[in-house]
């Protein structure tokens, strides 16, 4: 497997975890904008992650994530 195709494979892996956690279908994760940040001590302890839609992120799509914080993010547990 080339390294292109491991690439695909694990950011496909990470949709579909992000997908289960947040309670939607990849494909409507896919219909968003997001990204993901570690929610983190001072001290590096993980106490989760942060998923963070940007503007032009499918507005149904986001109305159906249920603990999204403004509109905008929710935060997950730290096992993805």
């Amino acid at each position: 497997m080339g390294s292109r195709q491991l690439e695909d494979r694990q950011e496909r892996e990470l949709a579909e975890a992000v997908a289960v956690a947040i309670g939607i279908s990849v494909d409507d994760l896919n219909r968003t904008k997001w990204d993901m940040s570690a929610h983190e001590s001072d001290d590096g302890v993980l106490y989760g992650h942060n998923i963070e839609f940007a503007e032009g992120s499918d507005p149904e799509v986001l109305s159906r994530i249920p603990g999204l914080v403004n509109g905008s993010w929710v935060r997950i547990g730290p096992n993805l």
